[in-house]
C-alpha cells in the first residue's frame, strides 16, 4: 500500500467486533514490525501475544476502565516490553547473528556496546528504551493496518512488574504498551494535524 494512503487510513480504533485474529497473522505482523530501526540495532523490544482468556482478564485489573473494553473486544492483544538488560541483549545479538555479522559487528555487540551500556545511568537508559519502543510501536500499527486490521496504542495501564507476573515474563523486560487489534466495530476517524508552518522551520 502507498505509504501516505496507509497513514491516512490508519486511525485509533477503540471498538472491535471480537473476531479472533489467527495467531499466524499476528506473528507475521510482529515480524514485519520488527524491521523497525533501533539505536545501535539493539532491537530492545519483546512482544507477548496474549491468547489466554484468563491472562487477558487479569490484565484488565491493571488498566484504566476506559481502556479495558478495547482489550475485551479485540481480536488479538499484544503487550510490548523493553529489554532492560542491554548488555545481555547486545551479546544475544552477537550469538544469534554470528553467521551473518562480520568481525567488526561482532566486536561491537560483544564488547564495545556492552561497555557503553554499562555507563548509562537510569534516566538515560529509560529514555533510550522508550525511543526504541516508540519506533517499533509505530511500525507495528502500520503493519497491522497493512494486514487489513485496526488497532490502538494503550499507555493507560499500570506499567509495573505486576504485568510481568500476570504474563509470566522475566523481570528484565519492562512493560511499555498494550496494543489491541482486530476488526473495527466502529471505525476510527481522522484526528487533527497541525499545519506545516507550525511544525517545519527552514534555516
Amino acid at each position: 500500500m502507498d505509504f501516505v494512503k496507509l497513514n491516512k487510513s490508519r486511525h485509533a480504533t477503540k471498538h472491535f467486533d471480537g473476531t479472533k485474529i489467527p495467531t499466524v497473522d499476528v506473528k507475521q505482523i510482529i515480524s514485519a514490525a520488527s524491521l523497525a530501526p533501533s539505536a545501535h540495532n539493539i532491537q530492545s523490544w519483546h512482544f507477548v501475544i496474549v491468547e489466554s482468556d484468563e491472562k487477558r482478564e487479569a490484565l484488565l485489573a491493571e488498566m484504566k476502565p476506559s481502556n479495558a473494553e478495547q482489550v475485551k473486544e479485540a481480536g488479538a492483544v499484544i503487550v510490548l516490553f523493553s529489554d532492560t538488560d542491554l548488555v545481555e541483549r547486545s551479546r544475544e545479538i552477537a550469538r544469534y547473528g554470528a553467521d551473518e555479522l562480520n568481525d567488526e559487528q561482532l566486536s561491537r555487540f560483544n564488547s564495545r556496546y556492552p561497555q557503553m551500556y554499562e555507563s548509562y545511568d537510569e534516566f538515560y537508559e529509560s529514555d533510550y528504551l522508550s525511543i526504541n519502543a516508540g519506533l517499533v510501536t509505530m511500525n507495528l500499527v502500520y503493519a497491522i493496518k497493512n494486514r487489513g486490521y485496526d488497532s490502538n496504542i494503550i499507555l493507560g495501564f499500570n506499567r509495573t512488574p505486576k504485568i510481568n507476573e500476570i504474563l509470566d515474563i522475566e523481570r528484565r523486560y519492562r512493560p511499555e504498551m498494550i496494543i489491541p487489534l482486530g476488526n473495527a466495530a466502529i471505525k476510527g476517524v481522522p484526528s487533527y494535524r497541525l499545519p506545516q508552518e507550525k511544525i517545519i522551520e527552514i534555516r
